[in-house]
This record gives C-alpha cells, structure tokens and sequence, in this order.
C-alpha cells in the first residue's frame, strides 16, 4: 500500500523545526512559535493535543528524546533553541524544566540523546557540546560553520555534520576523520543499525557511509535542498527537504511518519489502511496540495517554452514519486507519479521562487536577507544579515558593533533594512527609536575617515545595498537575559593603522626610538597575518615582540596603533595570553589616556574569546573591576572609553555565569554596576551595563541578595522614570526582565 495521510495535528503558529514519535502514542513537536508540544494518540487515526511546554525565550529548533528509566519512568524531552539553552522536560509535567544546559554561544540547532541519558548537541556557534549528568564533559572544535547535524555512533564516537561542506568524526573528543563527500552544506545525519550512518546536504544529495567513513552509496533525487532524515524500522531512508516542502520528520516505532512543515502543521502518514484517514480529511489534503504553488527552484531549472502539454500525463512515471511538469494555457502545474495506484496526481501550481521564503546563507547560517553595505571607497562591502522576525533596530546595531561603525548611522541602517526587507509586523511596532541606544537622538561627536586617514575610535558612513529575497513573519519579542555570548571588539582599517605607524614611527627617528627594518617587516608579516586570519588560534610570539617595543618604549601618546594591533592579535593568537601580567601592566601604563585604556579594555574583551585569554581575565579580574571603577572614566565625555569599559563588564558577567563560586565577585560587581546605572544616561553603555548586572542576579543568587542592598531596584526604577519616551524604548526590555528577576 502507498503512503496514505493519517493525523493532521494543528495547534503550532510558526514553522515546525522539529518532530520525534518516541512510541506509537506519542508525537513530539517544536516550532518557531517558541512552544514545545506533546500529542496523544486518541484513534488509529486521530491525535489531541496534550501539553504546550514554554520555557526557550526565541524560536525551538531541534528536539530529541531520552527513552524512560528508573529515575525517569516518563523519559524526557530534550528541546535546543534560538536562545542557545538546551532544556530538559519531564513529558507529564508542562511546568518548568527539570534542568537546563548553558554552554552554547549560538542557536542549537541539532540534538541527539542515547537510551542512558548522553546528550550531544550542535549549534551555529560552530562546536558541538558532550553533555553528561547535565554537565558539558567534550566540546568538539574544529569546524569552521555552523553545525547543523549530530548523532553518536558509539559511546565515545560522535559524528557532527556542518555548513562547511564537511562531515566529522570524533572519538573522545578528538577528530579522527573528515569526511568530503558533499558538494555543499550539510545539513543532518541519522543512524543505519548495523551498516553506519546517512547524511543529507544543500547539494541535493544523500549519501549512506559505514561506520568507519567510507561512503557505500549516494542516493540521487532532490532537485533542491534536503533537510532533513530518517530511517525506518523496515530499514527504509526517508529524506525531505525544499522540494517537496517536508522540513524535518522522524519514524514511529509502527513505520507511520510524521513531518512538520513551514505552515505549522504537523501531518502523519501511514501505510496501514486501518490507521488512513477519513474521506473528508483526505479530499481536504489532497485539494490542500493541488491549489499549492510550487516555487520554480524546488522542482529544478525550467523554461515555459521547452515544458510539455497534458498529453505528457498519458505516459506513466519512470519511477514512484517522479515529478512531472505540463503547460496548461499559460499556467505550469506539477504532476507527481504513484507507482501503487499508477496514476499521476497534481501536486501545485509552479512559480519563480521570489517571495517564497528562499534563504540565503552568511557564515553558515540562513537568513531571509543579505544586504551589501559599502564602507568606503576600495573597500570591499560588508554583509548585513537579517530574519523578518527581527528588531530592524536590533540588526543594524549588531552590524554596527561587529564592525566597530559610529553610532550615527543607526537610524540610516535601520531605515534601509525596513525598506528592503519589507517585513510584516503583527501585533508589535519596532517604533522609531532603537532598543539598545536610542540611536533616534544620538549624534556622535567624533566620526573618521576610512580613506586612509586612521582614526582608534571608529569608522566612516556605511552606504546600503542589496539584492536579497523577501519573505514575512511576524515579529518576536526575545529575551536579553542571560546574554551567554561575549561582544568582542573585530574590525579595523589594517592599511590606515601601518600607515599611520609608519608616519609615526618616522617622527620618532630623531629621539632614537624608531623601528628597525627587521621590526618593520615583522610588523608587516602581523598585517598580513591579521588581514586574513587563521579559523583557530596559533601561537605568533615573533608578531607580538614588536607591538611589545612599541607599547613599552614608545612616548604614551603615540602607543595607540600597537594598542589597536594588539587586541586584535588577542583574536587569533594565544601568544599575548601566555603573559598574563601584560593586562595589568596595560592598564596601570593607561590610566591617564583615555584612548589607550579603552583600547586596553577593548583587548580584554577579546581575550575573552579564546580558552587561554579567558583563564588570563579571570585571573585578573578583582584588578581589572577595580580600575575601571574609576570617576574619571564614567565622567568622560568619551563615549566610546565608556562603551569599552561598559563591555569588559558585560564580558567578566557571561564568563561567571558558568562559575557559580565567584560569589564575592559577583556581589563587588553588582555594587559597581548599580553606582554607574545611578548616573550614566547614553543608552548604548547603558544597555551593556543592564546586561552585565541581568546576567549576575539571573546566575548567582548571592548577586541577587545584594542587588536589595545596593537598592539596584529603586536605581532602575528612578531611570525608568527620569528616560523620556525614545529613551525608554531603548532599555525597557532588559530593565524590566531584571526587575522580574528581583
């Protein structure tokens, strides 16, 4: 008998990410609508709706099941989402979660538990995670994108699947093997007892390898991306991805299967007549399906010209489930072939894919948009990226910060996105006032040059440009706190800064104090080196001796293009790490030049990137609180020094929230935070301080004691009171999560 629909379970408002049968009873599903839900199977053919789970703050994108146990006779879900938490739920209770896992930087986007409660999970932040007893034991690093697909071959071998094209093999931690067999992203991976594994990808193709890594067969068919896979009890593949709509599905026990897809359904399909639905519910489905409109890059290359008549339909399929394109009159309809009831049926109209939800990827993660912003001139333009369910005010502020931009290209950014990106706001207005600086108001006393001239605090207007799809969603709110990712401080203009060192140095000749040729090569070498760095850290000491030379012998305020060199070097490089007193020497040496000490912080927020570089912070950390708890930073009219500090203390707050014995810490740093939130009014500080103190009280309970101390709620409370309307738009949101908080 041929595949038959059977359920229909409604109840989801956003695409469904994911969804597992752990038994023949029970469907689990996520969406993009953030709920978790359980249904129960009532008929052969008819589920209800059991229990909604709400706990992820951002979209559910992957779900996996634990099977029952003594401790857990119910089993237990295991949901992984856009808010980077993996939560833990016990299927009868749809209250909170029974524990939650923090460790990602990034949405988790792929999930795999074993019977004995192994955990391993994948996540745009390009690592995989170990979890054992709720403990992260293994991070797996070595891809270069995102991980979209994780499974575990045997205890101690884990398979990880990712947007560089490449598919790896670990054993206890370490990479044994990478495998190359695909031609673009790969997107998931599931278990063939007995024979190895399959893997799917952005290429159209599926390929079956062994279980130590040799490929056996590539499964030809897609004509698009395929998303996702299962195999059957029968020892069956099943593969679904953009042409034919099905996003991501996984088998019964019973051989049924279910598949959510992007209209928030869930459908179960069948191969037993007593488990098929009933007449009204096929002829809906199938009427469903014929009115569909297909996008024409689902169904491959066409040209109107070259497609056949409906006579084409008189001749049989070559194989079950071929697709077949006819011209009717100026329409294009897309027929598909069953080989049980040999007969072709209609399956939706064909269109040009535009508007139809087509995805773009940037560094290994999809968006409904791209833009291309242009910086200046002969420098090459930087991409913004961008989801309709996003903030446009949000978007344009994280481009700002990644690429070090002045803040008085907000509004122009934001305007740009909301123009080109269209994107339908249901319920919610982003209103004209951005949510982390109030950027509407703000005119930035400083803005350089990118043409060469080098100026440490920022860079020159960006110019937007695009040639992105559009799609539409509705807006969702996400939660701020806690904030698990660090902010680290990226882009420079390399050419502006040599040139300027150059200039300098050719200052410093007469007092004795310029480079030799050798110090000059080398500091040419770490240009290069910075200008395309490595994907992970090595070791460069030979770069740092010259910046070294430069920040110790040259006159205080010239030291400001080493400094600037410097803490990009701490990105790529573990060689400043391996000297830790170098953060406590910079920052006495700084004390009184505000452009060297927020250079100085800018650096250690990005040591905070790398394992080394973080150890080296902590270490320093009651020094480092300290001095830049200091009136003559907090009073400068230097915004871009108080941004500076304001992240080494958003950065010192995401690093403890993992280390629940930093008590004292937590509570000096709540007093500081809660004296400058008392006066400091520019937004964008603002926002990274809340975030720092949200973080603190949300991880440490001892921090949310001394927060009524410190009366930080009478603190938060005046601001909220004194801010204007714009102002208040700016910082309300983690405002009052921290006030929940309290």
């Amino acid at each position: 008998m041929t595949w038959q629909l059977s359920a229909i379970l409604a109840g989801h408002t956003g695409d469904v990410k994911g969804v597992i049968a752990p038994t023949d009873t029970l469907v689990v599903s996520v969406s993009r609508d953030r709920s978790v839900r359980t249904w129960k199977r009532e008929s052969s053919n008819k589920f209800s709706e059991e229990r909604i789970f709400l706990g992820h703050a951002n979209y559910v994108n992957s779900v996996a099941f634990i099977a029952a146990s003594e401790q857990h006779p119910n089993g237990l879900i295991v949901t992984g989402g856009s808010d980077k938490l993996i939560h833990i739920w016990d299927p009868e209770n749809a209250g909170d979660p029974l524990y939650t896992l923090v460790g990602h930087k990034d949405n988790v986007c792929s999930l795999f538990a074993d019977a004995s409660g192994h955990i391993v999970s994948g996540s745009w932040d390009k690592t995989a995670k170990i979890w054992r007893d709720g403990q992260c034991v293994q991070t797996l690093e070595g891809h270069t994108q995102a991980i979209w697909g994780v499974i575990e071959l045997e205890h101690n071998i884990v398979v990880t699947a990712s947007a560089d094209k490449t598919i790896g093999m670990w054993k206890d931690g370490k990479k044994f093997k990478t495998l190359t067999g695909h031609d673009d992203c790969v997107r998931s991976l599931a278990l063939l007892p007995g024979i190895g594994f399959v893997s799917c990808g952005n290429d159209g193709a599926v390929i079956v390898w062994s279980n130590d890594g040799t490929p056996l067969q590539a499964l030809d068919g897609h004509t698009s991306f395929v998303y996702s896979l299962a195999a059957l009890p029968t020892g069956e593949i099943f593969s679904s991805g953009e042409d034919r709509t099905v996003r991501v599905w996984e088998a019964f026990p019973n051989g049924d299967i279910a598949s959510g897809g992007s209209d928030g359904v869930v459908r179960i399909f069948t191969r037993n007549k007593e488990r098929v639905a009933d007449e009204a519910t096929l002829k809906a489905y199938d009427d469903e399906n014929a009115a569909s409109a297909i996008p024409a890059n689902q169904v491959g290359d066409i040209k109107k010209d070259d497609i056949p008549g409906p006579e084409a339909l008189q001749k049989p399929g070559r194989k079950d489930q071929e697709v077949r394109m006819v011209r009717i009159g100026a329409l294009v309809e897309a027929h598909m072939w069953s080989e049980a009831d040999q007969q072709w049926s209609k399956i939706g109209e064909v269109v040009d894919a535009v508007g139809h939800n087509r995805k773009q990827l940037h560094e290994g993660k999809e968006y409904d948009h791209v833009f291309d912003i242009d910086v200046g001139e002969g420098v090459p333009a930087l991409k913004l990226p961008f989801n309709v369910t996003e903030n446009p005010y949000t978007a344009a502020q994280n481009f700002l910060d990644k690429h070090m931009l002045p803040q008085v290209y907000l509004h122009q950014v934001a305007e740009f996105i909301t123009k080109n990106a269209r994107a339908v706001s249901q319920g919610e207005s982003f209103g004209s006032a951005d949510p982390l600086t109030g950027g509407t108001r703000y005119t930035p006393q400083q803005a350089s040059s990118i043409d060469g001239s080098y100026n440490p605090w920022g860079n020159d207007a960006p110019k937007a440009s695009s040639s992105s799809s559009s799609s539409s969603a509705s807006a969702s709110a996400r939660r701020l706190i806690p904030q698990l990712s660090n902010v680290p401080f990226k882009d420079a203009n390399l050419a502006a800064i040599q040139k300027k060192i150059g200039q300098l140095n050719n200052d410093l000749a007469p007092a004795g104090l310029a480079l030799e040729d050798t110090e000059m090569k080398e500091l040419e070498s770490l240009i290069q080196f910075l200008g395309s760095p490595p994907k992970q850290p090595v070791a460069k000491p030979q770069l740092l001796s010259v910046l070294l030379k430069m920040i110790h012998s040259w006159p205080e305020t010239n030291r400001f293009p080493a400094l600037d060199l410097l803490r990009l070097l701490a990105l790529y490089s573990p060689s400043i790490a391996e000297t830790p007193e170098l953060v406590s020497s910079l920052l006495d040496e700084a004390r009184t030049n505000e452009t060297n000490l927020m250079l100085v912080s800018r650096l250690i927020v990005n040591l905070c990137e790398t394992e080394l570089g973080r150890d080296v912070v902590l270490g320093q950390i009651s020094k480092v609180i300290e001095d830049l708890d200091n009136e003559s930073v907090w009073s400068s009219s230097n915004k871009n020094l108080r941004i500076a500090a304001a992240t080494v203390y958003m950065s010192y707050s995401t690093l403890l929230l993992k280390r629940h014995d930093d008590d004292a810490i937590a509570i000096q740093m709540v007093g500081i935070l809660a004296k400058i939130l008392e006066k400091e009014r520019e937004q964008q500080v603002q926002y990274r301080l809340l975030v720092a103190l949200g973080n603190l009280v949300f991880a440490h309970e001892s921090a949310k004691e001394s927060a009524a101390i410190f009366e930080v709620k009478r603190i938060l409370q005046a601001a909220v009171t004194s801010r204007s309307a714009v102002e208040k738009a700016s910082t309300s949101a983690v405002t009052n999560e921290i006030l929940s908080l309290l």
